[in-house]
């Protein structure tokens, strides 16, 4: 069976990602944390024996630099995140993948054994899910295309997680464990090895 991971990824300008956190740490150091996170990502996929597309948003892919060099890259299309994830769930199957798998590049405790799982979960469910402590998901893995997913969604809200599982009734779903994202200070208070390498690269640039 073929199988593909779509990573969904903003190219890296400051200013125009990571808002929530930026608020408290700035632009500087909300970029900084999100390029940690493309090159964890990054690391991650290349460890895996699927197949791996990144779809990205924003400016030109060079953009991310070190981070996905032996991936193709798309442009993501569509009005919203679920027309968009919609799009490319529906391009990977058209390419003949019979297991897809979709994540975000927000997930510090991403890992190939996570993914491995998701993909596993895949042989006898239906649907995996892997939930995330704001209400939303950090990951989705289908077998066919579900276009219900993607609509009638408040995308970035705490509901998501709750409505897609309301979509999923008539199917059989696999969740994953719950993580949890970096969106805000709070998230990135869980993690901190990243928090205290954060700290260490802004204080050597003042010395």
């Amino acid at each position: 069976m073929k199988s593909l991971v779509l990573v969904f990824a903003k190219t890296p300008v400051l200013g125009s990602l990571k808002t929530r956190l930026a608020k408290t740490v700035g632009d500087e150091k909300a970029l900084w944390v999100y390029q940690q996170l493309l090159k964890k990502t990054s690391t991650v996929l290349e460890c895996l024996t699927h197949d791996v597309l990144i779809f990205f948003y924003g400016e030109a892919p060079n953009l991310f630099g070190s981070s996905f060099m032996r991936y193709p890259k798309i442009q993501q299309q569509g009005k919203d995140l679920g027309a968009r994830m919609e799009h490319a769930f529906a391009w990977g199957f058209a390419k003949g993948y019979t297991k897809i798998v979709i994540i975000g590049t927000d997930l510090w405790e991403l890992n190939a054994q996570l993914l491995d799982q998701a993909f596993e979960s895949l042989d006898s469910f239906e649907v995996v899910l892997g939930p995330a402590q704001d209400g939303g998901y950090y990951l989705l893995g289908c077998k066919t295309l579900l276009p219900s997913l993607f609509k009638q969604k408040k995308w970035g809200a705490a509901t998501v997680f709750r409505d897609t599982i309301n979509d999923l009734k008539d199917y059989s779903v696999a969740f994953l464990e719950e993580k949890n994202d970096i969106d805000h200070y709070s998230d990135l208070l869980q993690f901190p090895e990243l928090l205290n390498l954060m700290n260490q690269h802004f204080n050597e640039r003042k010395d």
